[in-house]
């Protein structure tokens, strides 16, 4: 059996399949204009978060679509305290799993949109965007992200799941972080809840940091949809 899901992502139609009594997704990978994604690094970084516990386990790559096992729960609007500590809880697996790959160069890709978009608007974006990032990027804070983490792409059970990870790369940690933020419209108060429950010891520098990634972080997102649509 075969059905196509109502949430359907920008880069993949997603169906989900059952066979022998078991069920499955299926994303069948779509062109987009400017993102070149790494379906290969896409099933390693998948693979290597599922013995994480923290997302499903992918069984099989093409050139065409990936399967993998389908995870049973729920996408949230509204989180409670809880889940807020769970969601740090999974999000801080992540940020310490290896991966040796390339890192993701979001100074380039606002460079890139400069070629690209020349009207007045995306050119203060962008000018604004490259002046944070230079101010909040440290090498310390470079880890393996997700990159996509909108309420779709988190599945709450007695766990929390992460999907997509097509755009999985190192990258700096409050990226991750600051689209929570965003995402879930956390007040000053849940943005403390997130912190304290994803750093031993939270300084006054990671909300300066966290607040500057969440303008960096919306910039991004809608050079990145006018660029694209």
């Amino acid at each position: 059996m075969v059905k196509k899901l109502k949430n359907q992502g920008l880069c993949n139609e997603v169906y989900k399949i059952k066979k022998d009594k078991k069920d499955f997704i299926l994303r069948v990978f779509k062109k987009t204009h400017t993102v070149k994604i790494d379906r290969k690094q896409e099933f390693k970084i998948q693979n290597k978060a599922y013995k994480k516990g923290i997302a499903s386990k992918p069984v099989y790559l093409s050139d065409k679509f990936m399967t993998c096992h389908f995870i049973k729960g729920f996408h949230k609007n509204k989180l409670s305290k809880k889940q807020i500590k769970a969601l740090a809880k999974s999000l801080k697996k992540l940020h310490k799993i290896k991966h040796k790959k390339k890192v993701y160069c979001l100074e380039k890709e606002f460079k890139n949109y400069k070629r690209i978009l020349d009207d007045k608007k995306s050119k203060k974006i962008i000018k604004n965007s490259l002046e944070k990032l230079k101010k909040n990027n440290k090498k310390k804070d470079l880890v393996l992200s997700h990159n996509d983490l909108n309420k779709e792409n988190i599945i709450f059970n007695n766990k929390v799941y992460f999907i997509d990870w097509e755009f999985a790369s190192k990258n700096n940690r409050f990226f991750d972080l600051a689209t929570l933020c965003i995402k879930y419209n956390f007040s000053k108060q849940e943005e403390k809840i997130l912190l304290s429950s994803y750093f031993p010891i939270v300084k006054e520098k990671y909300y300066k940091r966290l607040k500057n990634y969440k303008v960096i972080c919306k910039n991004f997102w809608k050079l990145w949809f006018k660029a694209n649509f």
